[in-house]
């Protein structure tokens, strides 16, 4: 007897047997996003005979098979299955393309086009894959990482000597630095 599995919203906001970690793996779309280690899967998969209109907005992490028209913000992740279609523009943490998005793409992370991806819209995120065979027409703008990564700065040991002056040195004083013998 073949089985059609659809999930909107399963108990507690999770996918259906996301409390079984067997089940979980079973779903479809749950390797599509991997869980953290530790951490609950909390999972939102909308079918492939899904149409909806209008926008969607969440935390947990998103897979999509069926068709949005209108924009998606998420927290988390969101995948853009393969058949999957998206009419308006995707702002998540993480955002993966394998169907069809016509709009523009925010990741605050990273952004991904799969081969099998139609991205005609915009991307904006600090870390931006487009794999060969991928349909893409727009542009690519990437800022800065986050602002706690961007302030990561390398410091010298404090017993690192200072330097003793940044005025140039003369011929003679080079060859003596470098261990140079000088002629008389």
């Amino acid at each position: 007897m073949a089985r059609n599995i659809m999930s909107v919203f399963g108990p507690n906001g999770r996918a259906p047997g996301a409390e079984n970690p067997a089940a979980a793996e079973a779903a479809p779309g749950a390797a599509a996003v991997a869980p953290k280690q530790g951490a609950a899967l909390a999972l939102m998969t909308l079918g492939k005979t899904l149409v909806f209109k209008g926008e969607i907005s969440a935390d947990e992490d998103l897979v999509l098979f069926g068709r949005v028209e209108g924009s998606i913000t998420h927290t988390g992740s969101v995948t853009i299955a393969l058949g999957g279609v998206v009419t308006g523009n995707v702002h998540a943490r993480t955002i993966t393309i394998r169907g069809t998005v016509e709009g523009d793409v925010e990741a605050t992370e990273s952004a991904t086009v799969a081969p099998s991806a139609v991205l005609n819209g915009d991307i904006v995120a600090p870390r931006v894959s487009i794999v060969d065979g991928a349909e893409f027409n727009g542009c690519v703008k990437m800022p800065p990482r986050a602002a706690a990564e961007a302030k990561k700065v390398v410091k010298a040991p404090a017993s690192a000597p200072a330097p003793e002056s940044k005025a140039p040195l003369s011929d003679p004083e080079a060859a003596r630095v470098l261990g140079e013998r000088s002629e008389p």
